[in-house]
């Protein structure tokens, strides 16, 4: 006979099953009721009553050393001596002390396999440092400090180990060859050409705060002062306040042609007075990222101007996960090239790497401070001694 109770808690279930059937109850199961909604029915204890009489026996004579003390349910079966209820309760607590002391340990086990797995993650190091080859240690250090994933610096310093044999393992030639490996690993975008009777096209995209109007004022002073003067600048950005003025400022300092333009409609009026020149840079509006209106935007002017390149612009010291997320976003709106701006102000510009690569979008320009001058093409060898300092 199978009988199944019910209560808050196994303590509770205990002590019902005690009072009700005594100490000869054998337990089946215990398990918990995570999806009972009433309180009073947490757990669930099954036991078998075939070895419990449902009328009290005959009473026995026995010797005063031996009698036990029996008592009685209010339905008449015996729930044993005191002896019996003493030990069943010490078999009921030891099994509770065992089943705390295993939840104890798996507890114990599982905290220490997260400090583990949250160390590996917020220092981004997989590699087992101790297998790697001490003469290459120091590159590593500094390969992770940079900010480089840990799968990358693996694949970098296998490269780098077949092209440095143990005899020539100084830490002078291990940084010559991680540069040159590097090097090969930046992508790197074609650099613009301009061309006779259509003006080339740079749009620029980007989160608020990236630096986009910086960038276009910085290339356009850097093309004034390389004599090709035939340029003009496009903003699209006319609802942030002062945006129109700020530019519009510049462009009389620097003696280029501004336009201003409301919404894609009129494109085709603009740049019918912009055929001529030979180098058009049209600054964007910032958003946030979650912002589909603005996504609807900067597609509608896409569009409507189909320019030959568009830079997406972010500031290197942007969080990875955020820099990983703007690039999704920009890439839908036709991105095909990355700036990163602020490059002066990071202390971890492995993105310059591993970011062009993950996403198939190349690098063409990188801001390095706030002056006007302070912008380079992106170029393989200076990249990689940034990424080696």
């Amino acid at each position: 006979m199978i009988r199944k109770y019910r209560a808050g808690t196994f303590s509770e279930a205990f002590q019902r099953i005690k009072e009700d059937v005594g100490p000869d109850a054998v337990i089946l199961n215990q398990q918990e009721l995570p999806n009972s909604k009433n309180p009073n029915e947490k757990v669930e204890v099954t036991i078998t009553l075939d070895d419990i009489a449902e009328t009290p026996p005959p009473p026995t004579k026995t010797s005063k050393d031996t009698q036990s003390i029996g008592t009685y349910n209010h339905k008449g079966t015996k729930t044993g001596d005191l002896r019996h209820t003493i030990k069943h309760d010490k078999v009921v607590q030891d099994r509770l002390a065992i089943h705390m002391e295993d939840m104890l340990t798996e507890v114990k086990k599982l905290r220490e396999e997260f400090a583990a797995t949250r160390i590996d993650f917020l220092e981004g190091i997989r590699v087992v440092r101790s297998s790697i080859p001490k003469e290459f240690r120091f590159i590593s250090e500094i390969l992770h400090r940079n900010g480089l994933p840990a799968q990358t610096v693996q694949d970098l310093l296998a490269e780098v180990m077949l092209l440095c044999p143990v005899d020539s393992r100084e830490e002078t030639h291990i940084k010559e060859q991680m540069k040159k490996v590097l090097a090969n690993r930046i992508s790197i975008a074609s650099r613009p050409r301009l061309r006779k009777g259509r003006p080339l096209t740079q749009m620029f995209i980007g989160p608020a705060g990236a630096g986009k109007s910086g960038v276009i004022s910085k290339l356009a002073g850097r093309a004034t002062m390389t004599g090709n003067t035939n340029i003009a600048i496009v903003t699209t950005d006319c609802c942030r306040m002062g945006a129109v003025e700020q530019m519009e400022a510049f462009a009389i300092a620097a003696d280029v042609t501004l336009e201003a333009i409301n919404s894609p409609e009129g494109v085709p009026e603009v740049f019918e007075r912009l055929r001529d020149k030979s180098l058009v840079l049209i600054d964007t509006a910032g958003r946030s990222l979650k912002n589909e209106e603005y996504e609807e935007e900067i597609n509608a002017f896409y569009e409507a101007i189909r320019p030959d390149e568009v830079h997406l612009v972010l500031p290197l010291n942007m969080r990875d996960r955020d820099l990983e997320k703007a690039v999704e976003v920009y890439a839908a709106l036709k991105a095909n090239r990355i700036i990163f701006t602020k490059q002066d102000e990071s202390c971890e510009p492995g993105a310059l790497l591993w970011l062009p690569l993950k996403f198939e979008i190349p690098l063409s320009y990188i801001g390095n401070g706030q002056g006007p001058d302070n912008i380079v093409s992106a170029e393989k060898e200076i990249i990689a001694e940034w990424l080696l300092k």
